[in-house]
């Protein structure tokens, strides 16, 4: 029978299952890996009241980390969006903001960038509009006076998207203004998967009151996406790869070659230096990992 991992937490977690009911399953050998959004088959088991899930379908994308042992960690998949949440508290990390959009160029997703509690910053800061010059979808949102929640909720009418960011940046007030019985849903969850209310840690897959589905994530302090190449950093800068072939050499990185297009632009004031120093650290971070073998 069909459905679709609702949350995950090892071999176990939560599956939606045809008829919207929900079932705690277990994964059928250690092998198999089901992350939120998944499209799984499940069987019955006569001894157990947790669904058997048997296989994973095709993911048509996935949102990795690296993990501890050096392979890639899925977080989640069949990703449409994801929506990366910044705030006037806690400090914007940027550089966090910038290799989730990374992820979502590489992963064929769509990068939203939210710049939430304009109740309490109504000003949005020129480090935030730099997304939006760049193409991204930009929304100012504030969840005490509903500002951007239509249009919002228009956006993630179909298909799933998924809210990344820091701690403390209101990811939890939104879930709750976008989700009806957000709580509920999340204590059902609880308490279908056996785990006790610190599942609360794991990320959830919400049905959406406009449509859609939403799956939220716990805050963090890091992120990285999962490169395997230098090259392959410049795919998940739009402007960087936009000038990336006006370069000399063809396997330019845009760090210390001669006659670069991209540190032209530099220089020239064409590309954001902030998001230049993202780029440069992301490539420093892939090259000391694959010094290491990872």
């Amino acid at each position: 029978m069909p459905g679709r991992i609702v949350a995950s937490y090892g071999q176990r977690g939560v599956l939606e299952a045809g008829d919207g009911t929900k079932r705690r399953y277990v994964l059928k050998g250690r092998r198999l890996k089901a992350v939120c959004g998944d499209v799984v088959k499940w069987t019955e088991q006569k001894d157990s009241p947790e669904a058997l899930v048997t296989s994973v379908s095709e993911r048509s994308n996935a949102l990795e980390r690296p993990g501890s042992s050096g392979n890639a960690e899925l977080i989640a998949a069949n990703l449409a969006r994801l929506l990366v949440v910044l705030a006037p508290a806690p400090e914007p990390d940027f550089f966090i903001a910038d290799r989730y959009l990374c992820s979502a160029e590489l992963m064929g997703a769509n990068g939203i960038v939210i710049w939430n509690k304009t109740d309490i910053s109504p000003d949005i800061p020129d480090k935030i509009m730099e997304y939006q010059d760049l193409g991204y979808d930009m929304l100012a949102m504030s969840c005490e006076t509903s500002e951007g929640l239509g249009k919002l909720e228009s956006i993630l009418g179909d298909g799933i998207s998924m809210l990344v960011g820091q701690s403390g940046v209101g990811k939890s007030s939104l879930i709750n203004t976008l989700v009806a019985n957000a709580d509920a849903a999340i204590g059902e969850l609880s308490e279908a998967s056996r785990e006790g209310r610190h599942t609360t840690t794991a990320s959830y897959m919400h049905e959406l009151k406009a449509g859609g589905k939403l799956i939220d994530s716990p805050g963090v302090r890091e992120f990285a996406p999962v490169i395997r190449d230098v090259q392959q950093v410049q795919a998940g800068f739009r402007e960087i790869i936009r000038l990336a072939d006006q370069c000399k050499f063809s396997n330019c990185q845009h760090l210390r070659e001669p006659d670069c297009a991209v540190k032209e632009a530099l220089r020239q004031g064409g590309i954001s230096s902030r998001r230049y120093e993202s780029y440069k650290r992301l490539c420093n971070s892939v090259t000391t990992l694959l010094k290491q073998g990872h």
